[in-house]
């Protein structure tokens, strides 16, 4: 296994996704802590690209295309569909899984799962973000190591 890049080359800056109701989605992303810092809209509004950021720097970017011709959208399964080759969904970390959940259920933003243990060992949930797509809440109390990756198997 070679090393990583050298420390601080590689932040994670942004993740883009395509959005169906732009303000919905800038409403259920707010939940999250996402603000808005920028908005370009094409001159026949066919296009509005949207940059919402949380307060550590990570920006959400979202593209909302005009959608005339009466499209339906795709239908995703939990972690959006993971068998097809592509991007799935991304993650928040938080402390207390089980209380963020019960809060995530209280303010009925979105269809939410029930909590599990990934393959991964890491605990989770997944709420659906008003296009459907899954995001994932997780709580990684791994001891982990990328000198030491955990190699798991499913003991068959």
């Amino acid at each position: 296994m070679t090393d990583p890049a050298p420390a601080g080359t590689f932040r994670p800056h942004h993740t883009a996704i395509t959005v169906g109701d732009l303000e919905a989605s800038k409403a259920f992303y707010g939940y999250f802590g996402f603000r808005l810092i920028a908005e370009w809209v094409k001159h026949d509004k066919s296009l509005t690209i949207t940059h919402l950021q949380l307060d550590e720097g990570w920006v959400l970017e979202l593209f909302h295309y005009r959608n005339d011709d009466g499209t339906e959208p795709p239908v995703f399964t939990v972690g959006n569909n993971l068998p097809e080759t592509g991007v799935k969904h991304f993650g928040f970390t938080v402390d207390d899984l089980a209380a963020t959940r019960a809060a995530v259920v209280a303010a009925g933003i979105g269809e939410v799962t029930e909590i599990a243990r990934g393959r991964t060992l890491v605990d989770y949930f997944f709420v659906r973000d008003p296009d459907g797509m899954y995001v994932e809440v997780v709580n990684d109390s791994r001891d982990t190591d990328w000198r030491r990756p955990l190699l798991l198997t499913d003991g068959g």
